[in-house]
């Protein structure tokens, strides 16, 4: 806790906010001279060329050597003859690590990055998103998921714990650490999606939920999971082998040291698994009565999934969060189950009398802000999962105050600072992590800095409680 941490990973961070500049584009008709003319005085590798009906193709200073000079082309030609199209392209919300596997696994090294409305924002290099001390867990992330056996994917899988332990003794930021553990999970689910697979299952899609979902998984976290396919492929034999695949699944994550969820969210329970159709009459019925059927729990894990592996128009995610935003019932419930689900650390008294000494971080302190943020961001209308970007979307938006959004965010990243301090000491003298910390543990700075943050969150809450949702 005392030491210095490094700046925020670059590959931590969603792609729209990595780029160097705007996107430089020039007409399909355009010849190869005027691209590479436009190139030179943008000071860029590469321009975007448009193909229509939204794709995109892209000629870089590689495609100018290969395709022109190597080829023997003429410049004269029009630079539609010598792009790279269709350019592979991502999201502006995309995670950095993700846009850099995507790279890795597609061979490519530019990908231009696209908002919302499928404008080209910029390009993304690699040399963009590597970091030293980061590299080894986008190394690991692709050994796991090409894995092509149990075997490589369980020996690759009993790295992780040293990764992530070496990445905290380097100094990087606790929620860049959170963030490659989260997308390493993520891998493993999909690989092993991909090992146990069922023909009958080819359609379907696999989510994780909770905290890998969100990007904030932590060593003593484990994986909460679901599944979707769309109504063509149903029926009972279907329903049948998706409930057998995902306990195969969630046995071989085992295998690798990731935990199937105890509190029962999983792929291989009939709750967690179903057709679209389903899932969607599902939530209908849990947002008009949230009280019954665990409606609130299971609205929050569905707003908060992210498709590990499968087609990306089974997303749930969209579908809940819209569903809740047309439900101001349900969102105010929401705020509601958030303030009142207090954080919390032990008094003096109760310390002294020595009828508790411990706290646990992800109850007591993490839970809470995540479900302020997931409210906020819902209501703010944003597309992101993470907690600290859901915060400042709330804040631009007016759904908090800017300085309860900072609060809750450098809250948010204290407890993050500790929990992994906790859990990769738990890990180094090869204790099974949790987030129940002995107070008297903690050194006085970390006592100082969790009685802060605490104090500080039970503020919010307060002030939310009796102001309620703006207006």
């Amino acid at each position: 806790m005392t030491e210095p941490l490094v700046v925020r990973d670059p590959s931590m961070r969603p792609a729209g906010e990595l780029l160097r500049g705007p996107a430089v584009c020039c007409s399909p008709d355009a010849s190869v001279k005027d691209a590479a003319q436009a190139m030179t005085a943008a000071g860029r590798r590469h321009v975007l060329v448009p193909l229509g009906d939204g794709e995109w193709g892209i000629f870089t200073d590689g495609d100018l050597r290969r395709r022109v000079v190597a080829a023997g082309l003429d410049t004269a030609a029009p630079v539609r003859v010598a792009v790279t199209a269709p350019a592979r392209t991502v999201p502006a919300d995309r995670l950095g690590a993700d846009v850099l596997m995507d790279m890795l696994e597609h061979g490519v090294r530019h990908m231009p990055v696209l908002s919302a409305r499928g404008e080209p924002l910029g390009v993304l290099e690699d040399t963009d998103l590597l970091a030293t001390a980061t590299r080894g867990g986008f190394v690991l992330r692709r050994t796991i998921a090409q894995a092509t056996d149990p075997d490589e994917m369980t020996a690759a899988a009993a790295r992780v714990p040293e990764l992530i332990v070496g990445l905290w003794r380097a100094r990087v930021a606790a929620l860049d650490v959170s963030a490659i553990l989260s997308v390493l999970m993520d891998a493993a689910v999909a690989g092993a999606a991909r090992m146990v697979r069922d023909d009958s299952l080819c359609a379907a899609a696999w989510l994780t939920l909770g905290s890998v979902a969100r990007r904030e998984a932590m060593p003593g976290s484990d994986v909460d999971s679901a599944m979707v396919w769309p109504d063509t492929a149903d029926g009972p034999d279907v329903r049948q082998a998706a409930l057998t695949c995902a306990g195969r699944v969630h046995g071989l994550l085992d295998e690798c040291g990731f935990r199937a969820d105890q509190k029962g969210a999983l792929a291989s329970r009939p709750r967690f698994a179903r057709p679209e159709s389903g899932w969607l009459t599902a939530l209908d019925g849990w947002l008009a009565d949230p009280y019954t059927d665990q409606g609130v729990v299971m609205i929050s894990l569905l707003a908060d999934s992210r498709i590990a592996t499968g087609p990306a128009d089974l997303d749930l995610a969209a579908a809940a969060a819209d569903r809740l935003r047309a439900s101001p019932d349900a969102s105010r419930l929401l705020l509601r189950e958030a303030v009142e689900d207090k954080a919390r650390m032990h008094s003096l008294r109760e310390i002294l009398t020595r009828r508790t000494d411990t706290v646990d971080l992800k109850a007591q302190g993490v839970m809470p802000i995540v479900n302020i943020a997931r409210w906020a961001g819902l209501a703010a209308e944003s597309v992101e999962a993470a907690t600290p970007a859901r915060l400042r979307a709330a804040a631009s938006a007016g759904l908090l105050p800017e300085d309860d959004a900072r609060v809750l965010a450098e809250s948010f990243d204290v407890l993050a600072q500790i929990r992994l301090r906790h859990q990769c000491e738990q890990l180094e003298r090869g204790d099974q992590p949790t987030d129940v910390v002995t107070l008297h543990d903690l050194t006085p700075l970390c006592r100082s800095l969790l009685a802060n943050a605490i104090r500080e969150i039970a503020g919010v809450q307060r002030k939310l409680a009796y102001t309620g949702p703006p207006s």
